[in-house]
């Protein structure tokens, strides 16, 4: 199919959904909060695709930074990751040299996490593009909005 009709197509694919009745599932937290998430992932990929981050090594990258020692089981645990996905994102970072895994000191069995200087130059790389991330993402609410929103879903996932 040429481009003009995968264009056509999508256009009235946006049409058909604008046409639907939606107040049900637009009542439903659970249905919301997908489709938000979703759309927060996409703008992440496009905004921090430069940098080679996801939102899952972003959020690993700024729990280890400002929880060095931090261990892998706790970090999965935080960010709802089975541990052996998150061992072999880890197993990826570390040879990319971006994390490093040492033996604790108080405990000889237990590994924590550490950025490297490599890892800590590219999370603070991200870091400078999360809040005008934030900002475009959220345009849409003013700063009141904003905030009680961060404080309602703060409220409902407690750490």
């Amino acid at each position: 199919m040429s481009a003009k009709g995968l264009g056509r197509r999508a256009k009235s694919a946006q049409q058909a959904e604008r046409s639907l009745d939606l107040r049900a599932l637009q009542r439903t937290p659970g249905f919301m909060l997908r489709l938000a998430q979703l759309k927060f992932f996409e703008g992440f990929y496009e905004e921090f695709a430069a940098l080679g981050l996801t939102p899952a090594t972003y959020a690993i990258f700024v729990v280890i930074r400002d929880n060095p020692g931090v261990p892998p089981s706790s970090l999965a645990s935080l960010l709802r990751l089975r541990l052996p996905n998150l061992i072999k994102i880890l197993n990826e970072l570390e040879s990319s040299g971006f994390i490093k895994r040492s033996r604790s000191k108080s405990d000889r069995r237990a590994v924590e996490l550490v950025l490297t200087p490599k890892g800590a130059k590219l999370i603070a790389d991200g870091a400078r593009l999360t809040e005008p991330y934030n900002r475009k993402m959220l345009a849409p609410l003013s700063e009141a909005e904003q905030r009680t929103l961060l404080d309602l879903l703060n409220r409902m996932l407690p750490f």
